[in-house]
């Protein structure tokens, strides 16, 4: 990130390191106020450039190795032929301070998450808790060795601002149960203490004064009382206070560490760390201290519990080697899922008084940040939800096809380290990979009886197509041959391979048996590359794609196979891609059209364009100004699926064959994008990123 005002921040900078204060810091100089630009700027482009490879976190793209155009739409690169972005890699701590504007400006957050603690970077913010109305937050902000104070900002994290500052160690804060103050740990009176502050007159109250060190401070729901722990008798212990008359009471007294507490909304019991089952666990006990019984149990180390709204779930930070993830289990222990795959940690996470919102703390930057996550019944209670996960592994497992018979599906997965082509029973059961790592694999297509899939492989370094059958066995070479073969597609009736090759110097479409042999030439303009081709469903036909004019511009036409007469069906527009055919008879190529703008600097939309066979009839069905992807027919041919930016973030949609009807399927600050439908009509498979990486997702499709 480049600014005229740089070296002024530069200096401001290192200025208020020196005055050890960061009211100085120029928060709203041009850097800053670039860097929030990006923040929020989801749809935000960079351009499309000619031979550029897709390649998903180093997945290898499908063919052809060139003129793969690509936007970045805020997270990555999206292909706007096959719609793929990679993820996006953990930003490096800077470690010169020339580096640190360059790193303040990464500020988009992977998966369903938003940064909101982008500016100042070098600093730790750590998570601390909502404002009962939900509008607000309070976090700790780090900015010397020693040197903790107390922050608040809006809960879209605009309007940060400090509340305490100077040379003492504040942190921990919890907004009261009315919101007019909160209570943190200090040690502003030379040993670390709880404190509150009123939010109106900012008059500070000192609530312990012990040689023991008072830390975790939490209100009880009514107000009443503060749970904290307190080495006061020797050891890590849970202890409350009446704010009334300043009573302490001592609720757990074990040779072992206690730490943590918080109590549930309804007040009657009180959450806790301790490790007196020899690392730490999450335990549970009643608000006078009987009754204690652990959470969860075993050889990972579970801590910083946090309560849902309504007192049904439990959340908290679980640690596994050197990692941290977020993780989500019903009051009594049961139903832990796992909410976070990120490779980096996760940890202090709190509810939103709503219930739709996480915040927590990440090291998603190097240092740690204040993020926010957004939850639905999809991740924390599944069995209440419409959305099903399919696959729950730290990998990233994309691009899911549908067996024929709706009862498996093939994809993508890094699950081995390497990407691989895997297939599971349609409820993400019986997970199986099919091919290895030597074969550099991907993108499978069923055969016509679900018997067979054709693949592409990148084995000995030369890129072909192959084919096995469906259970991984029994593969072989259809095309071998040192150029580029790829984008192969069965014929309806399963008996012949349309497929683009490179062998003559550029892209040209082939035909082949099933068996591999026939192999024959189709197109013949040696100065275009022809790509992506699709079967009519009578099998008579193929509609592709072909830059064959100048500029490289993307257009549409028809290859009757009987005949072999060529039409071109889009020669008054440009850039036109992903063509369908209309099923189940072909009577309509249902294709995205560039509106507005010039292309290379990507202004304008993508709409949906419906049209016929022979390129007459064009309607756009839902214009937008914004780009519409991956649209897919349903098996009957009434209703359309498609991902799109509409609403700011990429979501699944609906909508009928005339442009009525426009269905929102899904609502997550994640990516919901590439579906596809069973061929039953009765669901969807998608790939999402609500939970960290990539995964695949199923629905059921609303009638």
């Amino acid at each position: 990130m480049k600014s005229k005002h740089c070296p002024v921040f530069v200096f401001t900078l290192v200025f208020a390191l020196l005055l050890g204060s960061l009211a100085l810091l120029p928060l709203k100089s041009a850097a800053y106020e670039k860097a929030q630009q990006v923040e929020q700027k989801k749809e935000a482009v960079k351009g499309a450039f000619p031979d550029t490879i897709l390649e998903v976190g180093g997945m290898p793209a499908p063919f052809p190795s060139r003129l793969r155009i690509v936007i970045d739409a805020g997270k990555g690169e999206v292909c706007l032929q096959c719609h793929r972005i990679p993820y996006p890699n953990i930003p490096k701590n800077p470690s010169r301070p020339s580096d640190i504007l360059r790193s303040a400006g990464q500020i988009t957050a992977p998966g369903g998450l938003r940064l909101l603690t982008s500016l100042p970077y070098p600093f730790n913010k750590i998570a601390g808790s909502w404002s009962p109305d939900g509008k607000q937050i309070a976090y700790s902000l780090n900015l010397f060795q020693d040197d903790w104070d107390i922050w608040v900002m809006d809960a879209n994290g605009k309007n940060r601002h400090p509340l305490l500052s100077g040379s003492t160690v504040d942190r921990a804060p919890d907004f009261s149960p009315g919101g007019k103050a909160i209570v943190f740990q200090s040690n502003r009176s030379g040993n670390t203490d709880i404190w509150t502050i009123d939010l109106a007159s900012k008059r500070l109250t000192q609530l312990t004064n012990d040689p023991g060190e008072e830390t975790m401070p939490r209100w009880s729901p009514d107000g009443k009382k503060i749970a904290f722990q307190s080495s006061r008798s020797g050891n890590e212990d849970i202890w409350t206070m009446e704010l009334e008359t300043g009573q302490w009471r001592q609720l757990t007294n074990d040779p072992a560490r206690d730490e943590s507490p918080v109590f549930s909304p309804e007040g009657d019991e009180i959450l806790f760390v301790s490790e007196r089952s020899g690392n730490k666990d999450i335990w549970i006990m009643n608000v006078d201290g009987s009754h204690r019984r652990a959470l969860t149990k075993g050889a990972e180390e579970d801590m910083a519990p946090g309560w849902s709204q309504d007192g049904k779930k439990i959340i908290f930070s679980r640690k596994r080697g050197d990692n941290m993830d977020l993780w989500v289990m019903n009051r009594d222990g049961s139903q832990q899922i796992r909410l976070t795959t990120h490779p980096a940690a996760e940890t202090n996470p709190r509810f939103s008084p709503d219930e739709k919102w996480v915040i927590f703390s990440s090291n998603i930057r190097g240092k740690w940040d204040v993020l926010l996550m957004q939850v639905d019944a999809s991740m924390v209670d599944p069995s209440h939800s419409p959305l099903k996960r399919l696959t729950d592994s730290e990998a990233r497992e994309v691009g899911p096809v549908w067996s024929p018979d709706s009862t498996r599906i093939a994809y993508n997965s890094d699950a081995r380290g390497y990407w691989s082509i895997w297939v599971m029973d349609a409820d993400g059961k019986n997970k199986r990979q099919l091919t290895s790592k030597d074969e550099d694999a991907g993108w499978p297509v069923w055969s016509p009886d679900g018997a067979k899939i054709l693949y592409w492989s990148r084995r000995n370094g030369n890129e072909d197509v192959w084919v096995m059958d469906a259970d991984g066995s029994n593969k072989k070479h259809l095309t071998d041959h040192p150029a580029l073969d790829g984008e192969a597609e069965w014929s309806p009736d399963g008996k012949r391979i349309v497929f683009v090759s490179e062998r003559t110097g550029n892209g040209d479409l082939y035909l082949m048996d099933a068996d591999g042999s026939n192999q024959k030439r189709l197109t013949f303009n040696d100065k275009a590359l022809d790509w992506t081709p699709h079967w009519s469903p009578d099998g008579k036909k193929i509609v592709y794609l072909c830059d064959g004019t100048p500029n490289a511009i993307l257009e549409i036409w028809t290859l009757d196979l009987e005949t072999m007469a060529r039409k071109h069906l889009t020669p008054e527009t440009q850039d036109n891609v992903v063509p369908e055919w209309r099923p189940p008879d072909g009577r309509e190529i249902l294709y995205q059209g560039w509106r507005g703008g010039v292309y290379a600097r990507l202004e304008g939309s993508y709409d949906l364009i419906l049209m016929n066979p022979d390129g007459n009839d064009k309607k756009i069905l839902i214009p937008s100004p914004v780009q519409e992807m991956s649209n897919r027919w349903g098996p009957d041919g009434e209703r359309i699926l498609l991902w799109s930016w509409r609403t700011g973030n990429p979501e699944l949609f609906l909508v009928n064959p005339d442009g009525t009807g426009l269905t929102q399927l899904t609502d997550n600050l994640a990516w919901d994008m590439f579906p596809a439908w069973s061929p039953d009509g009765k669901k969807i498979a998608f790939d999402s990123d609500r939970m960290g990486n990539f995964d695949i997702w199923v629905m059921e499709v609303p009638q």
